[in-house]
């Protein structure tokens, strides 16, 4: 009898993989954005909020084969609609339930959550034995990327109240002020960023510079935020405009890092992304969760550079923390809800449209 049940288990299984394809990662239909690791080109690895992968397929059956992170979320968009929110905490192949239509369907696949809620793995798709895949259309044309920490993170955007703690799916990128400025300018989006991480000093540091833990400018060539061993090839994307934001983790606390330290460390920083992406307009950013000395020191960094190095694409853009509402506008852990994201965004947009002579939408602010 159990020889029996086995044969029939296994002409089951066997069906059931001739009625579907796995479709690989190097298969190049799949258009990756933001930072990934092709080390083995059919597991590829990435870590950095936002990372997306796009492509189209056909008929009404998709399967993610991936292994997420227990602290990993990720959105699914098919057709530009968030169809769900996917958790695959282990080795997993996830199926994407309710696709209706038989014709081409778009799908994006974007990691809400950042590098130290863990790596993921990508090994694929599965579709049906008689679906096709394609790439997708071209992404944007303009370019932007966003250097950051919580804030850009989208840390605690989706959380209902700012009294309620951290939890990995409230924290969603594609909330943050970061997207919601990349959408208005139909731009592609990297974010390059980490939640409590300084230009010299991270949350909670007991000293007034950081040692034990990289600080964001220290990783930023990282191809993976969490692992030092890989550096990223920055000729492989360039933006045509930067955003920084950093200085409140510097500034979160009493123990502060000195005043000359934070400005040189910042203007090394510039630098450093002025030799991998040359006269690109930047916009440094301060604010909004705290106010002085980050706002003036972060400003005398832009005015400094712009005379000593003549540095005249380089432009400060001013939060003040007045702009968030305390009682509608604040999310987990006293983080800018998405309607705090939303206020940002629109702060700082104007500043970027002028400078870079771009268009914009307001849809998303109605």
């Amino acid at each position: 009898m159990r020889l029996i049940l086995s044969a029939v288990l296994l002409l089951v299984l066997n069906t059931m993989l001739a009625q579907t394809q796995i479709i690989y990662p190097d298969n190049p239909a799949f258009t990756y954005s933001g930072r990934f690791d092709f080390t083995n080109p059919k597991e590829v690895r990435y870590d950095w909020p936002g990372t997306s992968i796009y492509f189209q397929f056909k008929g009404e059956e998709l399967a993610f084969l991936i292994e997420g992170g227990e602290r990993n979320y990720f959105n699914v968009f098919i057709d530009d609609q968030l169809k769900e929110v996917m958790h695959a905490p282990v080795d997993t192949v996830y199926a994407v339930s309710g696709i209706k239509g038989k014709g081409w369907h778009t799908c994006r696949l974007l990691k809400r959550t950042e590098g130290e809620m863990g790596t993921t793995i990508f090994k694929g798709v599965q579709l049906s034995s008689k679906a096709n895949i394609a790439a997708y259309e071209a992404l944007p044309q303009r370019k932007i990327e966003f250097i950051g920490n919580s804030i850009t993170c989208g840390y605690g955007t989706e959380g209902k109240t700012p009294e309620e703690d951290f939890l990995p799916e409230t924290e969603n990128v594609n909330l943050s002020y970061a997207f919601i400025t990349a959408r208005a300018f139909e731009a592609e989006c990297y974010v390059t960023a980490h939640s409590g991480l300084g230009v010299v000093r991270n949350y909670g540091d007991k000293k007034k510079v950081s040692t034990e833990l990289a600080t964001l400018p220290q990783r930023y060539h990282q191809s993976l935020d969490m692992d030092t061993s890989l550096h990223w090839d920055f000729a492989k994307w360039k933006p045509e405009a930067v955003v920084i934001n950093l200085g409140t983790n510097d500034y979160s606390t009493n123990i502060r890092p000195d005043k000359a330290v934070f400005i040189d460390r910042y203007k090394r920083f510039i630098r450093n992304i002025r030799q991998y992406y040359g006269d690109v307009p930047i916009f440094c950013v301060s604010g909004p969760m705290v106010n002085e000395p980050a706002y003036s020191n972060v400003k005398e960094v832009v005015e400094s550079s712009r005379v000593i190095y003549n540095d005249r694409n380089l432009y400060f853009i001013g939060i003040p923390s007045f702009l968030l509402n305390k009682t509608s506008d604040l999310g987990s852990d006293y983080h800018p809800s998405y309607q705090g994201q939303l206020k940002m965004a629109q702060h700082i947009i104007p500043s970027i449209a002028n400078v870079l002579q771009w268009d914009y939408n307001d849809k998303e602010f109605k």
